[in-house]
């Protein structure tokens, strides 16, 4: 390197969560990270959470976004949108 030089550093992946959680926001995708632990960096399901209403929105090779309906054993990519729903009781 020399003085002057520019320096591009690659931007970690993140994964978006937000709903019924306790800090929504963007977090640092871990590698090979499932939705158990994506809700645990988002602070836990709130007391009106359920894990059964858990939804990512995914952008799919052809540029479109769909939504799929998650497991917490799902494994998490870059870029997606989690959201967890509220109990009906």
């Amino acid at each position: 390197m020399e003085s002057g030089d520019t320096i591009f550093v690659q931007r970690a992946p993140v994964f978006y969560i937000y709903g019924e959680v306790q800090r929504a926001g963007a977090y640092r995708l871990e590698p090979d990270m499932v939705v158990m632990q994506a809700l645990s960096l988002g602070g836990g399901l709130t007391a009106r959470g359920t894990d059964r209403g858990i939804k990512i929105s995914r952008r799919t090779p052809d540029g479109s976004v769909g939504k799929v309906d998650a497991k917490l054993t799902d494994r998490v990519r870059p870029d997606d949108v989690i959201y967890v729903g509220e109990s009906l009781f």
